[in-house]
């Protein structure tokens, strides 16, 4: 059984789409959290990633908030959050959909703060905010809402204090409908990573801006799920890496291979065997797809003052 949410009465609809893998806790906790924001969804959808650990009615009961939509496969990240996406476009009256990962906590009024970043101007496409991360021992931190691309190798860096984001994380993003409309939805080629820098370049190119709700609070217990897959998570990272180069550099092996083996021989050194063999893997999944299917329309290499708006 579905508990309704009133949405605000006058306010474009905001759908949340929740990607959910196994950690029905991290789940729950999340909706709980949205059932208290000052502006209420239009409807909160948790898309779940073929779980095995429980049942779709365990789910459910957990999350008594939610539509709950399950995938027969592991589609990543991407495959997931689309599918909640693609529900909520069918939704004349939605004007924005919110992907917010599983493993977070939102304070009662972050909607309300990231919809008014959104609304300053209409062409602001995405708007992200920072992260408070930590927790399970970890110490605390609070994490900017996007990161700075390092070219030519486009290692993803941390941001100084004011600097505007190169992208913004795809843990908690506040997505226009008419962006989505005009870019389409999430590359379902990245598995994992990597598939929020790919949307947020392909969106500033069609001239759309990113902003950052600074002022919200949202706790983040940092990729809870893959943190512990460590072959997963090196593959994941891997295959991520070099299709991103693949779609955005002109030269993407010259491009992907040093960082490849700077991690291959860091985790080699520090035997971290599942690390290795997962960064094997990612490797050559990344470069079996054609590399002419991976380019965008009209594309240009980014680099500082390329591929970014104004913002």
């Amino acid at each position: 059984m579905t508990m309704k949410i009133e949405p605000s009465p006058s306010a474009p609809g905001v759908v949340v789409v929740i990607p959910h893998f196994e950690r029905l806790s991290d789940t729950a906790a999340c909706c709980r959290a949205l059932a208290a924001q000052t502006r209420a969804p239009k409807l909160v959808i948790v898309v779940d990633n073929a779980s095995r650990s429980h049942t779709a009615e365990a789910l459910a009961g957990a999350c008594p908030v939610a539509r709950i939509l399950r995938l027969e496969v592991n589609c990543g990240f991407a495959g997931a959050v689309n599918a909640g996406i693609r529900t909520a476009l069918a939704m004349p009256d939605v004007g924005y959909v919110w992907t917010l990962n599983n493993d977070t906590v939102c304070a009662p009024d972050t909607l309300a703060k990231m919809a008014a970043a959104a609304e300053v101007d209409e062409r602001i496409g995405v708007v992200g905010c920072p992260l408070l991360e930590g927790g399970e021992g970890t110490p605390r931190r609070t994490v900017p809402a996007g990161k700075k691309l390092k070219w030519a190798c486009a290692i993803p860096i941390q941001a100084a204090n004011g600097d505007i984001p190169d992208y913004l994380c795809g843990a908690s993003l506040l997505i226009r409908r008419g962006l989505l409309e005009d870019i389409g939805l999430f590359d379902e080629g990245f598995f994992f990573f990597f598939e929020d820098a790919d949307f947020s370049l392909r969106a500033q190119r069609r001239g759309w801006r990113l902003a950052v709700a600074q002022d919200v609070r949202v706790e983040h217990r940092g990729s809870a799920t893959i943190r512990r897959l460590e072959e997963l998570r090196a593959s994941s990272y891997r295959a991520g890496h070099v299709r991103f180069l693949r779609k955005y550099s002109r030269h993407p092996v010259c491009a992907a291979l040093p960082p490849f083996l700077f991690r291959l021989a860091a985790d080699t050194l520090g035997f971290r065997w599942n690390a290795v063999r997962g960064t094997w893997r990612g490797w050559r999944e990344g470069w079996r797809i054609s590399q002419a299917a991976d380019k965008p329309e009209s594309e240009t290499t980014p680099g500082p003052g390329n591929g970014s708006s104004s913002r």
